[in-house]
């Protein structure tokens, strides 16, 4: 073999080590990135729905009281309505607040309370039950369940059409 061919194997072999390598870090740099945008979307949630708890809370501890006024009913709407845009429209973790229901058990926790077919002390469990799931499906790494979900819902669809020649 002659030394410029051998330098030419070597440069390419180095070449390659560098591609991979490069390869290697922007794969890991874009998992790091989903990561954090999936830990931002939860604590978008939890502080959406915090704040919404804590606001629910405080005009129903005035109400009936002189500090009690509609700008407070206004405020306190627009907050919930805030929480429930919140939990609808992250992107990064759609699938698995669907999967969790956590919609569901916060907006029947606020319908009920609003309803007062539960007191303050149910509806603060329930936002406890709430807030740690949610704290506790941020810290674990995403479960990916759904995609059994999807699968069936192609079967059921694709046997659907079939029935119906669509």
């Amino acid at each position: 073999m002659q030394p410029s061919t051998t330098a030419l194997a070597v440069a390419g072999v180095g070449l390659g080590g560098i591609l991979v390598g490069h390869l290697l870090t922007r794969s890991w740099q874009h998992e790091q990135w989903l990561r954090d945008k999936r830990y931002q979307d939860y604590q978008d949630v939890l502080s959406a729905v915090t704040s919404a708890y804590m606001a629910i809370i405080r005009v129903d501890k005035m109400e009936g009281t002189s500090l009690y006024n509609e700008e407070m009913v206004k405020e306190l709407e627009v907050i919930k309505a805030e929480s429930f845009r919140v939990l609808r429209d992250r992107i990064f973790i759609a699938d698995e607040l669907a999967y969790s229901d956590i919609l569901v058990e916060w907006d029947s926790a606020v319908t009920n309370f609003d309803k007062r077919t539960i007191d303050d002390v149910t509806f603060a469990k329930r936002f406890n039950l709430v807030n740690d799931k949610l704290v506790r499906m941020a810290l674990e790494p995403p479960k990916r369940p759904w995609w059994l979900k999807h699968w069936w819902n192609r079967r059921k669809l694709a046997k659907f059409r079939a029935q119906h020649r669509l």
